[in-house]
């Protein structure tokens, strides 16, 4: 017979456990993030690598591309059918780091069309970009993409204002102005701003877009996303789509 003092402490314990998981899971998350080397996202291109295995590789998919935000990216296939979709999001990856993945990441698939959607670490915790470096960074992954395809669209959306890094803003403003003037003479180029409709008219983020992190979007705030891209696909591929 066990003590009642005993079955507190066990019943304590096993109450902890789930929390202490948590702490394990987000201290291993933040030292990958801390990492600043690309390869530290190996393990997760390789599971990517291990699933492509298993399955027959889609012709000419909708390929997104980027980093947690991307894996958090629900329902997109659906709404962009009958185009295959692929979301291939690597951790806290910057552009950089997929400029460095690109090979397997993006060139293995062979997509028709490629879809950016930078991460908040090009900020914070991996990087720390001015507006020029991350311009600069995006056009080296677009101009590497053309360089292996030879027709299909880039869509990159422009890095999203958050509620919990407000200081962003004028330098997302001056990123946003600055790609959009080079997309201006890029054909297959299309700069997708969503930050408009996800702020109120003052320009500020509005919770009902976000998770309470404060960064990272929830349902509603990707469903804004998918449908400022479904617009755009639909206008880019009319014969994909008619009769829809």
């Amino acid at each position: 017979m066990y003590s009642w003092k005993t079955i507190r402490i066990v019943s304590a314990i096993l109450l902890l456990i789930p929390i202490i998981h948590l702490a394990v899971l987000v201290s291993r998350d933040a030292l990958t993030a801390l990492d600043s080397s690309p390869t530290v996202w190996n393990a997760e291109l390789e599971a990517y690598v291990k699933a492509d295995r298993l399955v027959e590789r889609p012709t000419e998919p909708i390929l997104v591309i980027g980093g947690r935000r991307v894996l958090l990216w629900q329902g997109l296939d659906e709404l962009l059918s009958p185009k295959p979709v692929l979301m291939r999001g690597l951790g806290d990856a910057t552009v950089t780091d997929l400029i460095f993945h690109y090979e397997r990441l993006v060139g293995f698939y062979q997509p028709q069309t490629v879809v950016l959607l930078p991460s908040n670490s090009e900020f914070h915790i991996r990087d720390m970009k001015n507006a020029e470096e991350m311009v600069t960074s995006i056009r080296k992954l677009v101009e590497l993409d053309f360089s292996v395809r030879s027709s299909g669209m880039f869509y990159v959306f422009t890095p999203l204002n958050t509620r919990l890094h407000p200081q962003d803003r004028p330098k997302i403003e001056k990123i946003t102005r600055q790609l959009k003037a080079w997309a201006s003479d890029e054909d297959r180029v299309v700069v997708l701003d969503a930050n408009m409709l996800l702020s109120d008219a003052s320009g500020t983020p509005k919770p009902d877009f976000f998770r309470p992190d404060g960064v990272n979007l929830n349902e509603l705030g990707y469903l804004r996303l998918s449908m400022l891209l479904m617009s755009q696909v639909e206008k880019d591929n009319p014969d994909a789509y008619v009769g829809l």
